[in-house]
This record gives C-alpha cells, structure tokens and sequence, in this order.
C-alpha cells in the first residue's frame, strides 16, 4: 500500500480559512479540480513516497547517530513531515495520521532548519529542500499530511 507526503504552499488568508475550516485541507491536498484563492496545484505542490522518504531518514540516523529514531536525531525533518505532532490539525485526519499546518513563520525555520540538518546535500531529499526554501522566500504557510 502507498504512502504519499503531501504538501501545499499556501497563501496566509488560506491559512487562516484553513484553521477555521480544516476540511479545506482534503480539498486542497485531494485533486478535487476546486480552486482555492493564493494556491496553484501546478507550482505549490509537493508529494512524495512516505515510506521511501522514511527508509532514508531511518539509514542516515542510524549511520551517523547509530539508532533508527530519526525524528529525534533530525527535527526538522520531523517538523517538516508533520512528524513531530506540534502542529496537528486536531480533529482532522487526513489518511494516515493528522495533517498539520507551518505558518510563514514556521516554514522559514523549516528551510532554515533542512539545510542545517544538511537533507539539500546529496541526501535524497533536495525537492522538499527546495520546496520549502520557496515557500519561505515567497512568504507562504504550508499544509500538509500523509495518505
């Protein structure tokens, strides 16, 4: 069975429609062919195979930190990929687990935090390195969830 990460860039008045309504993130995520305001499905999307992704991380900490918890020796790689919990959509699951929410703010330290992490450097993940490098250089929330 496939796991897909799904991340969106989102315009901050998005953000705000999203909180108060979290269902938008299905239809935002979910190609359901509605258009949302600040959001291109074309050149703000990101999507990735969950379990590839995860193999990696779990390879990388156990060679460098000799354990497999990546998300403890990567944090954020763990922010990231909605992995660390702290910015859940409560009450809204989206597939397998809660999808979650990075304000502008967030998504900086984000960028910030990946390429200190060093995941843009011949890691395997230099597309969501990017992906979130642009959507802090635009300005952009992200949302984002596993299914």
């Amino acid at each position: 069975m496939s796991m897909r990460l799904n991340l969106a860039k989102i315009e901050a008045a998005l953000l705000e429609s999203v909180r108060a309504d979290p269902a938008l993130i299905g239809t935002i995520l979910v190609n359901d062919g509605q258009s949302h305001a600040g959001f291109s499905r074309e050149t703000d999307m990101f999507a990735a195979d969950y379990r590839i992704l995860t193999a990696i991380a779990e390879g990388r900490a156990e060679a460098e930190h000799a354990t497999t918890k990546w998300r403890r020796c990567y944090p954020w790689l763990a922010t990231a990929t909605g992995e660390n919990g702290e910015n859940d959509i409560e009450g809204y699951e989206f597939g397998y687990g809660p999808a979650f929410v990075l304000d502008p703010v967030q998504v900086t330290a984000v960028a910030e935090g990946l390429a200190g992490e060093r995941w843009g450097s011949g890691a395997g993940f230099e597309v969501l390195v990017a992906f979130y490098a642009a959507a802090a250089r635009e300005g952009k929330a992200v949302v984002g969830g596993v299914n």
